[in-house]
């Protein structure tokens, strides 16, 4: 995997268990705040690397 995107979606994934592990209680307390995690995070890179496009940095 080396694109940006597929790495930015492992890193999200990883993330998104470690803190669901250990901000919630119950498993499925857990998953539901992972995936709102996930989602959170792969969408907000999306956008800001969206937004972000069109300057020459």
């Amino acid at each position: 995997m080396t694109s940006h995107v597929g790495l930015m979606i492992v890193f999200s994934c990883f993330v998104s268990i470690s803190f669901a592990t250990l901000m919630r209680d119950t498993p499925g307390e857990q998953v539901r705040f992972g995936a709102r995690l996930l989602a959170g995070f792969v969408c907000g890179g999306l956008l800001l690397g969206w937004l972000l496009h069109p300057f020459p940095f």
